[in-house]
């Protein structure tokens, strides 16, 4: 052998060398461990064929270091063979190749398509008070977020799954419901794709968009006080509210509503009317689960006023006592001042016959323009339009008043106010529209 060719072969060992060193680094420790034990077997069941190799006889050393050479280069070959067969046996190759060619990625678009497939009811909202009852929008799907995949099962039998969340979001113009909801993937191998399964849905949460409707809450007032008091909610129960103010937001607040009530009762010289008057707070916040919740802050003292009616409540059938009063000629529109006792709207046949007149067109109240009867201290005689009439009792409209007059019932006063056809009632031609009230 030449020196180049002693060269070669040096190289060629180490080249060998450096290869199985390499294989050997990019393989785990127990890889190596038993491709170590492959290879032993696999040399030492060469040697029946190749036999023992010996030391170099030093009669011919270059033969010798030949002969080594060559034996060093087939012990390389026979490593790597033992550990390249070893790998293929074990499913070392079929192990990496799986997992990279498992399945595809669960994309975002794949997600975005499944979850606008999706079928999902819109929630219950009648059991959040004082919201709008109309119908929900929705959903909308917001905030969605792919999990990492799990692989469930055991080896050859897995099951591959992942999961995306999102919040399903349903909306009128009062509140807005927010529900989580999970959609479940399972990956297909048959057709290489991730499959949605059922949705999943959390507990729901809402806000409201709008505040609370200040009427609505009002409109339930005699529940709201009778479960604060039963005792304070009896005595005011259906009580007019004569005024309100108001301060709600989407965050709530305050309502103070003044009441007022009239109660009558029978007494041995005719009735008694009883006023009650109180001032109510109510304060108004947001539940997540009930909607907007009313509470009394404060129930203020009832304050009352009494005043006797002599006799029946309703007009005296009888004419008016003394001579008659005459105010000539007169036209709708023209302003008049009458004098006599104040009472409610009540016997309709009587105030007729009283005043000797009848209008089958019209009602007893002008269609809830006239809330009070004027009793005449003395009969009036008019000729209105052309037309002649004797009245013993007047209608009066009271609009603007705070109780709508009712306080004044019983009282003697003076009313003053132009004669108006549009409060004509079918017990009198015409109604004065009062536009001062004048009581002893």
């Amino acid at each position: 052998m030449t020196e180049l060719d002693s060269q070669n072969s040096d190289a060629s060992v180490d080249a060998a060398s450096a290869s199985t060193s390499t294989a050997a680094e990019e393989l785990s420790p127990r890889a190596v461990a038993e491709a170590k034990k492959a290879a032993a077997a696999y040399i030492q069941s060469a040697e029946g064929e190749y036999g023992t190799v010996g030391a170099a006889q030093p009669r011919n050393v270059k033969s010798g270091h030949r002969t080594a050479i060559v034996v060093g280069l087939i012990i390389c070959l026979l490593v790597v063979a033992g550990v390249i067969t070893y790998l293929f046996t074990s499913g070392f190759f079929n192990e990496k190749t799986g997992e990279s060619d498992q399945r595809v990625p669960l994309s975002d678009a794949r997600v975005l398509a499944a979850f606008d497939e999706v079928t999902m009811d819109a929630p219950d909202i009648s059991q959040y008070a004082y919201v709008p009852q109309d119908a929900l929008i929705g959903p909308k799907f917001d905030n969605i977020e792919v999990k990492e995949p799990a692989n469930l099962g055991t080896a050859g039998n897995q099951l591959v799954t992942c999961e995306a969340t999102a919040t399903a979001v349903f909306k009128n113009k009062g509140i807005e419901v927010s529900i989580p909801v999970t959609l479940p993937f399972e990956y297909s191998d048959a057709g290489e794709t991730w499959v949605p399964g059922e949705l999943m849905k959390g507990e729901s949460t809402a806000v409201p968009l709008a505040s609370a409707n200040a009427s609505d809450i009002l409109a339930n007032l005699n529940d709201i006080l009778a479960a604060n008091d039963p005792t304070y909610g009896e005595a005011m129960a259906d009580a007019s509210v004569v005024k309100t103010t108001s301060d709600l937001t989407i965050d709530g607040g305050p309502i103070t509503a003044e009441l007022s009530k009239t109660v009558e009762t029978e007494t041995d010289g005719g009735k008694n009317s009883e006023l009650r008057t109180s001032t109510v707070m109510l304060n108004v916040a947001w539940s997540n689960t009930e909607g907007w919740l009313v509470t009394v802050a404060d129930a203020g003292q009832i304050d009352t006023q009494n005043n006797m009616i002599p006799g029946s409540t309703a007009a005296s059938v009888d004419p008016a006592s003394g001579d008659p009063e005459s105010i000539g000629n007169v036209k709708f529109g023209d302003s008049v001042t009458l004098a006599g006792t104040l009472q409610a709207v009540e016997g309709v046949d009587a105030l007729s016959t009283g005043n000797n007149y009848t209008n089958g067109n019209a009602n007893d109240n002008a269609g809830g323009s006239v809330q009070l009867v004027l009793k005449l201290n003395r009969p009036l005689d008019l000729n209105l339009n052309g037309t002649a009439y004797r009245l013993t009792a007047v209608a009066v409209a009271t609009s603007g008043l705070d109780d709508n007059g009712k306080s004044l019932i019983g009282r003697k006063a003076d009313v003053k106010g132009p004669m108006e056809e549009s409060f004509a009632t079918n017990w009198c031609p015409f109604g004065v529209k009062a536009y001062e009230i004048h009581v002893e």
